[in-house]
C-alpha cells in the first residue's frame, strides 16, 4: 500500500468518526439526553462520550450499540 493510499484511508477513517460524533451528539441534543444520563444507562464514560462525539475516540461495537438501543428509546422532544 502507497503513502497516497494510507492517507486516503486515513481521511475516510476520520470523516467517518466525525459524522458518527456528529451523529450521536445531535441525536443527543434532540432527545435532551446529557451525556451523564447515557453513561447510568450504558456505562460508557462521559469523558468517551464526548470524545466519541468530538471524532477523537472511535467507540468500541458493544458501547455505539448500547447508546443506541438506550437512544431509540428516548422520545424526540
Amino acid at each position: 500500500m502507497g503513502l497516497s493510499e494510507l492517507v486516503t484511508e486515513e481521511t475516510r477513517d476520520i470523516r467517518r468518526l466525525q459524522a458518527y460524533g456528529e451523529s450521536l451528539h445531535r441525536r443527543r441534543q434532540e432527545r435532551g439526553i446529557t451525556r451523564i444520563e447515557i453513561f447510568r444507562r450504558t456505562g460508557v464514560s462521559m469523558e468517551e462520550i464526548a470524545k466519541a462525539e468530538m471524532g477523537e475516540l472511535e467507540l468500541s461495537e458493544e458501547q455505539k450499540s448500547r447508546i443506541a438501543k438506550f437512544l431509540r428509546r428516548q422520545r424526540i422532544l
